[in-house]
C-alpha cells in the first residue's frame, strides 16, 4: 500500500516499478478527484503495448469518487476480487497488487479493514494480505506541513476530500503507518537536511526502514522484492504502540551500553598511560623497560531487541470481534539497523526517546493546570475554546512528538490516547480498558490472551490501567518532565477517595488471577 500527500511521489515511483521492475503487478488507483489522472498516468506507462486490449488495462483498477478508507470500503475489497479472478482467467498469478491511496486517506483505516476481513474469515484473505506499507513523503514540504495549524479541507493541494483533521495529524499517521518511509526529491535538498530528516523519521517510526530517492526511483526489489522486511502491516494500533515502547526501551539499552562501554574504554586508555609514563625508569645507570602489553579487550555485546507482537491483537475500542489466532513471533530482524541509526541521530541532532509509565491516574483538573497548558502547540483540543497555552519555559515544549495510553481519575473504565505532533495536540476516548471487559468477551486465541495481561501489573489491583507515553524530541530533560507529569498524578490520599468512588469490582479475569498469583521471584 502506496500512502502520502498528493505531490508527494507515490505515482512517480509506481511508474518507475512498472517500468524497471520484471515484478507482475496489479495496480489499485485511488484517486478521489472526479477525474481519476492517477489512473491515467499509470496506464500511459512507456512499457505497455500500444495495442493493449482492454482487458490488458484492467491490470489497473480505478477507485474514483471515494476514498478507500472509508466512503468506498467495500468497492476496494471488490477490486481486489476482481483483480483475482482476472490473474484466475489468465492462468497467471500477480507477483504483488500495488494500491495507491489518495493524498488523504488513513493507511489505519485501511489496515484495520484488512485485520476486520481477517477476524471474519474473509475467503479473500486466503488469496492475498497486506504485506508491506509504504509511505512516500516530499522532503520538499515536510517541516513546513509538520509546522502547519491548518485542516486538511483547507489543504486541497495536499489532496482532494480532506475534512477538519489537522495536516499534521495525517501526516504523522502515514509516517507512523509504515514499514518504508521513502523521502523523495531530495535532490532539491543539501546533505545535512537530508540527514536530519532521515533522523526524524527514524525516531518517529523506529520499526520502518527510511530510504531516500529522487524522482521516485528507487530499486523495486528493496520495497517489493521477497526480502523486503515488514512489521507494521501486521499491526494494528494497540500493537504499534507496544512496538514503539519496545523500540523506546531498546534505544535507552543501547545506549546505556555505549555509555558503559566508553567508560570502560577510558578506564583501559588511563592504565595504558599510566603503565607507558610510570614503568619506563632507570635505576643505578640501568634502564629497566617493562613490556605491558595490552590484549585486546572485546567489550561489545549482543543484545537481542526482537519484541514479539500480537499480531491482530484487538484495539481498546474493538472487544466485541473475537479473532482467529494470528499470533506471530515479528522479531525486529531489521530494528538493530534502525537502532543504531536513530542513536546515531540522538547524538548528532539531539533526538531521543523515552517511555513515562506509571501505575497511578492522573487528576484531571492538575493535569490541565500543570501539563496540557504548556503543551508546545497551537491547536490544543483539551482547552477550552479562546484559552491560549501557557507562555514562558516548561520541559514538556521540546517535545516534538509524544503518544501513549493514559489513565484519568474521573473516568474508571475509559482508556484515553494522548497524542501529539507538532502544533496539535488531543486526548481521544480510546475505549474501555481490559481489566474492564467481561472475559468472554476477550479474544480466545492464547497468543492474543498472553499479549492483553502482559499490560497487567500483576502487584496492583487496577489490571491494565496505566500511563503509557512514548515521548520523542531535541534535547528532551526527561527527568524534568517526568516531574511535571508525575505532579498531575493522585496522590496516596486521593487514591484511597478513588476506591471509595469506583468501588464496583473489575470482571473476573481467571488468567489475571493466576497471573497475580505467581511466586514474584518467578515473574519476568
Amino acid at each position: 500500500m502506496l500512502s502520502g500527500f498528493l505531490g508527494a511521489g507515490k505515482t512517480s515511483l509506481l511508474r518507475y516499478v512498472l517500468q524497471s521492475s520484471g515484478l507482475k503487478v496489479a495496480c489499485i488507483v485511488n484517486d478521489v478527484a472526479a477525474v481519476n489522472i492517477d489512473a491515467k498516468l499509470i496506464r500511459g506507462d512507456a512499457t505497455r503495448d500500444p495495442n493493449s486490449t482492454t482487458a490488458d488495462l484492467t491490470d489497473t483498477i480505478e477507485l474514483a469518487n471515494g476514498c478507500a478508507c472509508c466512503s468506498i470500503a467495500d468497492e476496494l475489497m471488490a477490486s481486489f476480487a476482481n483483480l483475482l479472478e482476472l490473474s484466475d482467467k489468465r492462468g497467471t498469478s500477480y507477483d504483488r497488487i500495488i494500491l495507491e491511496n489518495s493524498g488523504v486517506a488513513e493507511p489505519q483505516n485501511i489496515r484495520d479493514q484488512f485485520n476486520d476481513a481477517i477476524a471474519e474469515g474473509h475467503p479473500l484473505m486466503q488469496r492475498c494480505h497486506l504485506d508491506t506499507l509504504i509511505t512516500v513523503v516530499d522532503s520538499g514540504t515536510f517541516i513546513n506541513d509538520y509546522s502547519s495549524r491548518a485542516p486538511l479541507m483547507s489543504r486541497p493541494d495536499l489532496g482532494e476530500g480532506g475534512g477538519l483533521r489537522p495536516v499534521v495529524d495525517l501526516l504523522v499517521e502515514q509516517i507512523e503507518v509504515a514499514d518504508y518511509i521513502v523521502l523523495n526529491k531530495i535532490d532539491l535538498l543539501d546533505t545535512a537536511t537530508v540527514e536530519s530528516l532521515t533522523a526524524i523519521m527514524a525516531s518517529l517510526n523506529p520499526l520502518a526502514q527510511v530510504v531516500s530517492c529522487e524522482h521516485g526511483k528507487i530499486p523495486a526489489d528493496m520495497l517489493f522484492g521477497k526480502d523486503a522486511q515488514a512489521l507494521v502491516a501486521h499491526l494494528n494500533t494497540e500493537g504499534q504502540h507496544r512496538g514503539a515502547v519496545a523500540a523506546a526501551h531498546s534505544l535507552r539499552a543501547e545506549a546505556a551500553q555505549e555509555a558503559e562501554e566508553g567508560k570502560e574504554e577510558a578506564g583501559h586508555a588511563h592504565k595504558r598511560e599510566h603503565h607507558e609514563h610510570g614503568h619506563e625508569h632507570g635505576h643505578d645507570g640501568h634502564e629497566h623497560k617493562h613490556d605491558h602489553a595490552h590484549g585486546h579487550h572485546d567489550h561489545g555485546a549482543k543484545h537481542d531487541h526482537g519484541a514479539k507482537h500480537d499480531e491482530h491483537g484487538h484495539d481498546h475500542h474493538d472487544h466485541g470481534a473475537k479473532h482467529d489466532e494470528h499470533g506471530h513471533d515479528h522479531g525486529h530482524k531489521h530494528g538493530h539497523k534502525h537502532d543504531r541509526q536513530t542513536t546515531t541521530a540522538a547524538k548528532r541532532f539531539g533526538i531521543t526517546s523515552f517511555v513515562y509509565a506509571r501505575r497511578l491516574p492522573f487528576h484531571p483538573q492538575r493535569l490541565k493546570d500543570l501539563v496540557l497548558k504548556w503543551m508546545p502547540v497551537s491547536h490544543n483540543k483539551t482547552l477550552e475554546q479562546g484559552q491560549e497555552p501557557e507562555l514562558g519555559d516548561s520541559p514538556i515544549k521540546t517535545v516534538l512528538r509524544s503518544k501513549g495510553f493514559m489513565w484519568v481519575a474521573n473516568s474508571h473504565t475509559t482508556a484515553f490516547y494522548w497524542s501529539h505532533a507538532g502544533q496539535y495536540f488531543e486526548i481521544r476516548d480510546e475505549g474501555e480498558w481490559w481489566s474492564a471487559v467481561a472475559d468472554d468477551m476477550w479474544p480466545e486465541a492464547r497468543p492474543q490472551r498472553d499479549v492483553i495481561l502482559a499490560d497487567f501489573d500483576a502487584e496492583g489491583e487496577w489490571g491494565d490501567r496505566r500511563q503509557e507515553i512514548v515521548f520523542i524530541g531535541a534535547s528532551m530533560d526527561e527527568a524534568a518532565i517526568t516531574a511535571q507529569l508525575d505532579s498531575a498524578l493522585l496522590t496516596e490520599e486521593e487514591m484511597s477517595d478513588y476506591r471509595a468512588n469506583f468501588d464496583e469490582p473489575d470482571p473476573v479475569h481467571p488468567d489475571a488471577l493466576k497471573l497475580a498469583a505467581v511466586p514474584k521471584k518467578a515473574k519476568h
